[in-house]
């Protein structure tokens, strides 16, 4: 895709799952990968790995709930390659409990790693894209469930319908300084941890998929190209907006036996 190779790129919670996938689209694409994680090892696992493409990848350690080191990120990040190009806001975490029994604490750590963090890591980052020639695009992980809300789930549906309006927000602000932002909503994604889940018996594949229309899991590529091109210059001309990449399921009505409703 146009406007990737060479592009300064930092995607957080990228050691491992959708946002490894993510960077595995940039990786092959020639992108300079910042691969920022609280798990140090799999973030350094992932950038040896991410070498392999051909291209520049590095871990850097971060606590995203933690400001001083978002900021601490972003200047050693400018000052290294002279630059931010593209911010993927992709970690996040998911906690299931009852909305009346949810711990505050937990709370608390969900909202600020789901959506405070994205939008100390977008400031921060707009920052320099303000100052630096072509601005800079940033890209948000949502989900179907900013559209789609399921029980015991309400602090993720909450944030993540948050993050579809924190790209609207700062799209109508940034703008004219020619930063974009925009979020991609996955569905059910193929994960190593959904296939855990399967193994348990925690997830059931034949009950989701009775709302997916296109009957399957999604593939991690599938996601990382969506936020791969709303990045690139080929999406120039989008900003504030959220594409569901979901399989059909946030335009499902209601669920669905194997010949229809």
């Amino acid at each position: 895709m146009r406007g990737i190779k060479d592009k300064v790129t930092i995607i957080t919670g990228s050691a491992q799952g959708i946002g490894k996938g993510i960077a595995t689209c940039f990786a092959k694409e020639g992108a300079v990968l910042i691969v920022a994680d609280i798990n140090e090892e799999a973030a350094k696992a992932t950038a040896k790995e991410l070498e392999g493409f051909g291209c520049k990848a590095e871990a850097y350690k971060i606590n995203l709930c933690e400001n001083d080191e978002i900021e601490a990120m972003m200047a050693y990040v400018a000052q290294k390659y002279g630059r931010i190009d593209i911010l993927v806001n992709n970690a996040g975490i998911q906690i299931r409990e009852w909305a009346t029994d949810f711990p505050i604490e937990k709370l608390d750590f969900l909202m600020n790693l789901n959506l405070r963090a994205y939008y100390l890591c977008s400031r921060v980052a707009a920052r320099y894209m303000k100052e630096q020639e072509g601005g800079g695009s940033i890209v948000c992980t949502s989900s179907a469930n900013s559209s789609c809300f399921t029980s015991k789930r309400s602090p993720y549906n909450i944030s993540k319908a948050a993050v579809n309006g924190l790209a609207a927000t700062f799209g109508v602000e940034w703008g004219r300084f020619g930063i974009r932002i925009n979020a991609v909503a996955p569905g059910y994604v193929m994960t190593d941890m959904v296939r855990q889940g399967i193994a348990e018996g925690n997830i059931k594949p034949d009950k989701i998929m009775q709302v997916i229309p296109m009957k399957r899991f999604l593939d991690v590529e599938e996601i990382g190209n969506a936020v791969m091109f709303l990045a690139s210059d080929d999406a120039s001309g989008i900003t504030g907006q959220t594409l569901f990449v979901d399989g059909g399921w946030s335009k499902c009505g209601l669920p669905e036996g194997p010949d229809g409703p």
